[in-house]
């Protein structure tokens, strides 16, 4: 009996290590960059270990997808370009399949699945990389999850509260060395669209735009010519130099460290200085430089990255914009370049699959998450969405593939229609809710249950601009009920749930899992689809023209000009957005230098409530990023015809050169307050406001912000009563507490000031001041007190400090005795003066270098930026006027002064200092804008001329068509 039952103990233990050594041996299996990553153990979870029929890829286990003929290896890019005579017949098969079960309506035969499934291109299958087949995505891992009834669940982020970094350096496990990598392969889409439904390209012929250049610039003479080359010249050296450097110590990474010769890849680790200075090399005439970076390219996967998430506008604007640019530039002869962009682009195209269409900004591209159906976030950065357009539509009008441009025109459609009604028209807050969905009052989701198997439901009549679209049935605009199908994913935004407001939901209102489980998909709350709208849950929106928000604008005027005129609402929407900049968010900063008028574009908080107290809130910031708007009304101001507008390029590109010139490295900080003038056209300095201005305690009456203060402003000031000019509001009511706002409060304990409704009124302030006041003076009657006198003479009689107590009896004798303490008798203390408003201002102005009409220098560090000499650029290309090259050649020797390292130019940490310390960072726009604007400013006004060219936010050429 006891050997039958240690037989038995045996043999459990056996089917334990069976089933553990089973598993264990899965992991190498894994294709991740960690094993333990989250990722792989959702795939292991999820699938299993893999088997592949392929026998090359049980041999190789970094490949994701491996293709079993050699014989089908085609190029990405000869696939998309392709031989568009392939049978309606094969496309049905092939979609037939490969695709899950759709979302929306079937789409009909001619819907757009992917072509011939391409895999990476010819040139690179010779390498070493791996290749990719997408047809042969029956592998274990890439399969779309999918229901018997409908589409997949959806997975929710980890977090929604945390925004993606557009630069996000990863530090591989082992440095990356000998871990499997995971690759992203082509997946059927959740959310097709129809090819017939897919938004067309403008074909007509160009429209005639008005000419952007000067048509006759000055003669220069011989020794003009000599000094202007001879700053080309230096100009060149200067990249050259930072060029060597890249290329002998951060070859094929993303940035150079210039200082240490170390390097950082915070851009998906695919070279992105090398890829973005492509077009900087043939434009500088280094030929042999650029074919050395060309060759390199080709050893480029963009199919796998070390990182989980890609940063959509950063990838877009660097890599397929400088990829487009390079081919165009290169007359079309280096046709890997163009194969890198189709390549990227198929990767980047997952982004748009979501019920609305509007791109996740952060795409988790791993097939384990991206085989499932999401939604665009619901704090998306105005920016990152709305900043797509050139790079996709100069890709569509080469390759002859609408899709590229479909995906970018619906969101220009998103936002044509939400621009009059934001809350300042004409104007996009910075940062957006590209959901499509708008929660209900409250959504109670059990934490019990997994995010794939709770949401609400999702219906084609929430979508009709999809569902119409793959429903052959529609007419009138209305969809067939009964063609429908749901789907109970997309409801929610990921990670914690919130209710409408976006307040977290506390534990108990989330119904228990027995409440949970027996709730039917039917009886959860649907999302009400909606466009483009602002983030739930704030209230007050944000507005600027600077930073998170530049691009959108800058786009609008480009994107008219690289389609040819021939969509007005890109001219609709810019003048929409320039008078509506004009109106509230230009205003004239007080400079000391009363003739020289100038225009900075501030930040404005509102709630779109006139009757909100401190409503708006104006911050009168000047931003390096806002300093392309310059350029933006110069270019508007000509190809549309509104003359008015190039004084106002001229006086916002000067108030950035302002911003140079007053500082002690002659460099721009990245960002600082001023003081607004009161008066657009008189504007003497004056000191006493200033000071004012720097003295955080002036009276609440004299902070008072009048109507006049600018007339650019008036219609929001008239009923702003905010405090502070120069300053941000909240940060100027700082000091007093009674007068701030909760949601101003921050950390602060929001019951330790209680509002009464009165402005400056605080009852609990002002009764633990009275506590303290009554402390302080006590008479001596409390117990502390008593015993004060005592402590203090022993801890004097201790250290030997006898000066501590004055030389006094410490006790008396009463009639009865006993000896009663008596208290020793202290000095008053007597507190310093308190610091007059103009010594206080003069300490700051010292201690912080500030400028005449310079508040506070929110940012001082400079970065290598090109916004400003790109605008000083354009003006000189649209005026002829000298003054801009001779203010841009100041600028230069003053970057060059200070940013120049061992390696390359480094961004620096303070701009006010006279040795600035340096921040061992050399971004890729160094290469790819700021170089290229001066040497364009000094080159031959027609050498890449603004009538022949369009440049994207990353100064990447794109031809305009004739």
């Amino acid at each position: 009996m006891l050997r039958l039952r240690r037989s038995r103990v045996f043999l459990v233990l056996a089917v334990f290590a069976i089933i553990a050594l089973y598993h264990f041996t899965s992991f190498g299996n894994l294709r991740y960059s960690d094993d333990t990553s989250i990722e792989g153990l959702k795939h292991l979870a999820s699938k299993g270990p893999k088997h592949s029929t392929s026998t090359s890829s049980e041999s190789d286990p970094d490949r994701s997808t491996v293709d079993n003929d050699a014989a089908t290896k085609e190029s990405i890019a000869e696939d998309a370009l392709g031989d568009s005579s392939e049978s309606d017949e094969n496309k049905d098969g092939q979609a037939a399949s490969t695709a899950p079960t759709p979302l929306v309506e079937d789409a009909d035969e001619d819907s757009e699945q992917p072509k011939s499934e391409e895999l990476l291109s010819s040139s690179q299958s010779q390498d070493t990389e791996e290749p990719l087949d997408p047809k042969n995505n029956s592998e274990s891992g890439n399969e779309p999850a999918t229901v018997a009834d409908g589409p997949a669940e959806p997975v929710l982020d980890v977090d929604p509260d945390v925004h993606g970094q557009g630069r996000f350096e990863v530090i591989a496990a082992a440095n990356g060395e000998g871990m499997p990598k995971i690759h992203w392969s082509r997946l059927p889409e959740h959310f097709p669209i129809p090819t017939k439904s897919l938004i067309p390209l403008p074909s007509d012929k160009a429209k005639a735009i008005p000419k952007i250049q000067l048509s006759k610039f000055p003669s220069e003479t011989s020794e003009e010519k000599a000094a202007r080359e001879a700053k080309l010249d230096t100009i060149k050296k200067t990249f050259a130099f930072s060029w060597d450097g890249y290329r002998k110590n951060a070859w094929m990474q993303d940035e150079l460290s210039p200082v240490s010769g170390n390097y950082r890849n915070p851009f998906c680790g695919w070279a992105a200085t090398l890829v973005d200075s492509l077009d900087s090399l043939w434009m500088l005439g280094m030929k042999a430089e650029f074919e050395e970076a060309v060759e390199a390219v080709r050893k480029l996967d963009f199919t796998t990255s070390m990182r989980n998430d890609l940063p959509l506008f950063e990838v877009t604007i660097r890599y397929l914009g400088g990829l487009v640019a390079a081919y165009e530039l290169g007359g079309s002869k280096y046709k890997i370049l163009l194969d890198k962009a189709v390549e990227l682009a198929e990767v980047l195209m997952g982004a748009f699959d979501t019920p609305n269409r509007m791109p996740m900004t952060f795409y988790l591209w791993k097939p384990t998450f991206a085989s499932q159906p999401h939604r665009a976030k619901t704090r998306v950065v105005l920016a990152e969405i709305g900043s797509l357009s050139m790079e996709f539509t100069r890709l569509a009008q080469i390759t002859k593939e609408t899709k590229y441009y479909d995906a970018i025109a619906r969101i220009t459609d998103e936002f044509e229609k939400w621009q009059d009604n934001t809350k300042i028209p004409g104007l996009w807050p910075k940062q957006v809710d590209a959901s499509g969905c708008k929660k209900p009052e409250s959504i109670y989701v059990s934490p019990t249950v997994s995010s794939a198997q709770k949401g609400a439901s999702f219906s084609n009549e929430q979508y009709p601009q999809i569902a119409a679209a793959n429903d052959e049935t529609t007419t009138d605009g209305k969809v067939d009920k009964e063609a429908s199908v749901t789907d109970n994913s997309l409801g929610m935004d990921a990670g914690r749930p919130t209710t409408n407001n976006g307040e977290e939901i506390e534990k108990r209102q989330i119904p228990d899992e027995s409440e949970s489980s027996s709730e039917s998909a039917g009886s959860r709350p649907d999302c009400v689809a909606q466009g483009l709208n602002s983030p739930p849950g704030g209230g007050w929106d944000d507005f600027t023209i600077g930073g998170m928000a530049d691009s959108v604008y800058e786009y609008l005027p480009k994107e008219y000009m690289l389609l040819g005129g021939l969509e007005q609402k890109y001219q609709s929407m810019y003048e929409k957005a320039a008078e509506a900049t004009k109106k509230h968010l230009l205003f004239r900063p007080m400079i000391e230098d009363e003739e020289r008028s100038l225009l900075v574009a501030a930040l404005i908080s509102t709630s779109g409530k006139p009757d909100t107290p401190r409503d708006p809130k104006i911050k009168y910031e000047q931003s390096h990023l806002g300093c392309f708007a310059g350029g933006m009304f110069a270019v508007g101001a000509r190809i549309f015809d509104r003359k008015d507008d190039l004084d106002v390029a001229r006086r916002l590109t000067d108030g950035c050169v302002w911003a140079y010139e007053m500082t002690t490295t002659g460099i721009m900080p990245e960002h600082f307050l001023v003081v607004p003038c009161a008066d657009q056209e008189a504007c003497p300095f004056n000191m006493t406001l200033w000071y004012e201005e720097l003295y955080p305690y002036r009276s609440r009456a004299r902070s008072q912000t009048p109507a006049s203060r600018s007339t650019l402003v008036a219609d929001n000031q008239e009923s702003s009563g905010q405090a502070g000019v120069g300053t941000d509001t909240s940060a100027s009511n700082a000091s007093d507490p009674a007068a701030l706002d909760r949601r101003q409060l921050g950390e602060i304990d929001n019951d330790r000031f209680k509002q009464t409704g009165k402005e400056g009124d605080s009852e609990e302030l002002t009764d633990r001041a009275s506590d303290t006041d009554d402390d302080s003076a006590s008479d001596g009657s409390g117990k502390e007190d008593d015993e004060a006198g005592p402590k203090a003479a022993k801890a004097a009689s201790e250290t030997g400090d006898a000066s501590r107590v004055e030389d006094k009896p410490t006790s008396t004798t009463v009639d009865d005795g006993v000896a009663e303490p008596v208290k020793p008798v202290v000095e008053a203390y007597t507190p310093p003066p308190i610091p007059s408003q103009e010594e206080y201002a003069l300490s700051r102005i010292r201690d912080e270098k500030l400028p005449k009409g310079v508040t506070k220098i929110t940012g001082s560090k400079y970065i290598l930026r090109p916004e400003a000499i790109e605008s000083v650029f354009i003006m000189y290309r649209v005026t002829g006027d000298e003054y801009w090259r001779t203010k841009g050649w100041k600028m230069f020797t003053s970057i060059q002064n200070y940013t120049r390292a061992e390696f390359g130019a480094s961004a620096i940490s303070d701009v006010m200092s006279e040795n600035p310390f340096p921040a061992d960072e050399m971004e890729s726009f160094w290469l790819a804008e700021t170089l290229k604007y001066f040497y364009l400013l000094f080159s031959e006004p027609d050498v890449y001329s603004l009538d022949d060219y369009v440049l994207n936010t990353e100064a990447h050429p794109f031809r305009r068509p004739k």
